[in-house]
């Protein structure tokens, strides 16, 4: 059995997907399987990765109908062998020592979940050809252990970052942890805020151990689409029906909970539709978001008070369709 599946979600994944997958079989570490969930693809993606495959043996390439970035993954965990999986979108790269650092990093400690930072790169990076060389040793001596993961994420109001994929997660630690079907973007901020919410502890690192392609053809860079409003609106009903389960959260948790869902919420179905809708279509748009903004004010999801009195305005002028008024309060 391997320490480590690692998962990689595909969907016409040409253009960057050698690279991808060469960084992975550069690793220092390589006790580890790749499962890489073909999503129904219709480009080369599966010739190139089949051709992984016969060339590796830890490579192993599964296919199934389009359903999505969230069911891919969720097919990966369910596919998994090894104690530990990790994450890895088809248009980046891990630095040679990345899962060598993850996995002593969280077996130092017995760890449910460790984490580096990343490194951003222009779409056209080829590859590092001289990476840094880590002392692994000092990394991993020196890496922070916290008991209070979600404390930490929220050191910041807002809360923190929400990467899947710098980090090596306990199996066992996340049983029950799945990504929300049919959303994307906004699955990697469900994901993070459930595990964050049942992992018992996390170890960190400073170092920078993978390069995140800054691709204008990614999901999060196509604009406040009608999939991507859906999708929030999607992503908030699940974080709302996960948050009112908790059972284990005092007061404090649960205000930072209230918080971070209504920004999530106003920040992606109020304040930038409001702003960056443009096109012959902007009414049915913005009034999609409205719906989806409005249902949320209803179920509590949204509560615009904690945001502030000029927000707050917004919101009621928003849901009067005074659009213009609300845009320069937002």
């Amino acid at each position: 059995m391997p320490a480590i599946s690692l998962i990689i979600p595909l969907y016409n994944a040409v253009r960057h997907l050698r690279g991808c997958l060469n960084s992975v079989k550069a690793q220092t570490f390589t006790d580890f399987e790749v499962l890489l969930i073909n999503d129904g693809s219709t480009d080369g993606t599966v010739d190139m990765a089949e051709a992984c495959c016969r060339g590796d043996n830890r490579f192993r390439l599964i296919t199934q109908a389009n359903g999505g970035v969230s069911a891919a993954r969720n097919r990966g965990m369910a596919e998994a062998r090894a104690p530990f999986v990790a994450f890895l979108d088809q248009d980046d790269m891990l630095h040679p020592q990345a899962l060598e650092i993850l996995y002593r990093m969280i077996c130092r400690d017995g760890a449910d979940v460790s984490a580096f930072k990343i490194r951003f790169v222009p779409d056209n990076f080829a590859g590092d050809p001289a990476p840094e060389r880590f002392d692994a040793e000092e990394v991993v001596r020196d890496a922070v252990f916290s008991r209070a993961p979600t404390a930490d994420f929220f050191r910041d109001r807002k809360g923190g970052p929400i990467y899947i994929w710098n980090k090596l997660y306990r199996r066992e630690a996340i049983a029950g942890v799945t990504f929300p079907l049919g959303v994307q973007p906004a699955e990697d901020t469900v994901f993070t805020m459930k595990m964050l919410l049942t992992v018992k502890n996390m170890i960190s690192t400073d170092a920078r151990l993978l390069y995140y392609r800054e691709n204008d053809a990614s999901v999060s860079k196509q604009g406040i689409t009608e999939k991507y409003v859906r999708s929030h609106a999607l992503a908030a009903e699940e974080m709302e029906r996960f948050f009112a389960g908790l059972t284990n959260a005092d007061e404090s948790l649960r205000r930072h909970l209230a918080f971070y869902l209504t920004r999530f919420i106003f920040k992606s179905l109020v304040s930038q539709p409001l702003r960056k809708i443009f096109g012959p279509d902007r009414r049915q748009r913005v009034d999609a978001a409205r719906d989806y903004a409005a249902a949320l004010y209803r179920s509590g999801a949204l509560k615009p008070e904690l945001l502030g009195r000029k927000k707050a305005l917004a919101c009621r002028l928003y849901f009067g369709r005074h659009d213009r008024l609300a845009k320069f309060l937002v």
